[in-house]
């Protein structure tokens, strides 16, 4: 494991709290203890790291994504220890980049009707869906992404390619479109809501 992190950058850390999610710099790393500096964040978030609560973890390297879960053991400010564990999840890119968005949606805030008609993918990038009227492209769309009833993330949508389809026998259209002003710690949820995705249905294809 700790030659495993040693491979990796771009490490996020995510409290119970989501909304204090940041990023983290590890800078030194035995076989007891991870020692890092949280970056990303702000005083009034730093509180949702306290001793013994449990944080997640993600880094990226040249296979993919890394992902722990552990605790934190202390902290003087911005200055944070965790807890070294030995287990941990591997996620290809192929395999954690767009997943389906299951019981949530997509509200186009400009549009004054819901014309969200099937969402087919999602990624932290960007979206794959079918609405039943046409964007256009690179303008910026604001819209709120609805990843479950007690979780949603605001930002825009710019289309990067439309193109026109048959949608329960009417005319409708394939919108694949990248987010745009997406907040760092919004971007590592959508992260986290990818991954834990793939890993139910991982589960669900093993059992």
């Amino acid at each position: 494991m700790k030659e495993l992190l040693k491979s990796a950058k771009d490490f996020k850390i995510i409290p119970s709290n989501f909304k204090s999610s940041g990023a983290l710099n590890i800078i030194d790393i035995t076989d007891e203890e991870i020692k890092a500096e949280l970056n990303l964040i702000v005083d009034t978030e730093v509180n949702d790291y306290s001793v013994g609560s449990n944080v997640e973890i993600f880094g990226v390297n040249s296979l993919g994504l890394i992902y722990f879960e552990t605790k934190v053991v202390a902290r003087d400010d911005f200055k944070i220890t965790l807890a070294m564990t030995p287990d941990y999840s591997m996620i290809q890119r192929r395999e954690y980049s767009r997943v389906n968005l299951n019981q949530g949606n997509i509200i186009f805030k400009d549009i004054s009707q819901d014309v969200t008609l099937k969402i087919e993918d999602i990624s932290a990038g960007g979206v794959k869906l079918i609405l039943s009227q046409p964007l256009e492209l690179d303008k910026y769309y604001d819209i709120e992404i609805k990843l479950s009833s007690n979780m949603s993330i605001d930002c825009a949508l710019s289309p990067i390619r439309i193109k026109e389809v048959e949608y329960d026998g009417n005319v409708a259209y394939l919108i694949s479109g990248k987010f745009v002003d997406l907040e760092n710690a919004d971007r590592i949820v959508l992260v986290q809501y990818a991954f834990k995705v793939k890993m139910e249905e991982q589960n669900k294809e093993n059992n």
